[in-house]
């Protein structure tokens, strides 16, 4: 219609009715562009929102285990130092039922994933740039970063590794409870220690020192460093959702 309208135009040499029409044209393509940008712009938003949305969801389900054995590793550490006053100082005393515990799992150094899944889906497809608000961005890339580094750490910490109880075994014992259907030996307090034997040996005693020099950088490395990284990218994404709720311990 509109090339009926020029062709019939320049028939005429009605020049200021071709301009009309080419102005028609131009104002067309111009105006169609511009709607499939805004709709591309839509889309993007709502691609982008569902993302952050998921992002969400997924560092919340992270999230509580991790937390959960930060603590059980704290308080574990804890119960080391307290048996190290008494197996390397002169502080009077015997060994608790949870510092023989302590003592016995003082070789686990592991810990939940901080892997977040949608990141990690994103990342092997090469798309995490659908994700666009900077805040988030930069803490994704230390979250990375942090995540990356932990790992290392992780690896040379369990490189070597002392398991006391195993090693030294006349110094633990476990008691068999009377409803064994749960039964963790190492976690649930049923270890007892012949405290004179440990102080008395010299190879126990460095091996524990090994062990609970690890522990440090295991807290601040693997567990305090990632935790942090991953609690400021969870306030970047509930920021850029609206979302306030209860910080994480």
């Amino acid at each position: 219609m509109i090339l009926a309208r020029i062709t019939k135009a320049i028939r005429e040499q009605n020049w200021f009715a071709v301009a009309i029409e080419f102005v028609i044209v131009i104002a067309g393509v111009v105006i169609g562009f511009q709607v499939t940008d805004w709709r591309a712009t839509i889309e993007a938003r709502a691609e982008e929102a569902a993302l952050l949305e998921r992002l969400h969801s997924d560092l919340e389900n992270v999230s509580s285990d991790r937390w959960d054995w930060a603590a059980d590793r704290a308080g574990n550490r804890d119960l080391l130092i307290s048996a190290s006053a008494i197996l390397f100082g002169d502080r009077e005393g015997e060994l608790t039922a949870a510092q023989c515990n302590a003592l016995a799992q003082s070789h686990v150094f592991n810990s939940p994933s901080l892997d977040i899944p949608i990141l990690t889906e994103l990342l092997s497809t090469g798309e995490l740039d659908l994700i666009r608000p900077l805040p988030v961005r930069e803490a994704i890339t230390q979250h990375f970063l942090s995540n990356g580094w932990s790992a290392e750490i992780d690896t040379a910490i369990n490189h070597v590794i002392y398991n006391l109880s195993a090693r030294h075994p006349q110094y633990f014992r476990f008691n068999y409870p009377d409803d064994p259907q749960d039964w963790n030996p190492l976690f649930d307090g049923s270890a007892r220690c012949d405290g004179a034997g440990m102080r008395s040996d010299p190879r126990f005693l460095n091996e524990l020192a090994d062990n609970i020099s690890k522990s440090v950088y295991f807290m601040r490395a693997v567990l305090e460093g990632p935790n942090e990284s991953f609690r400021s990218l969870h306030a970047a994404v509930d920021a850029e959702l609206g979302i306030e709720h209860e910080a994480a311990p």
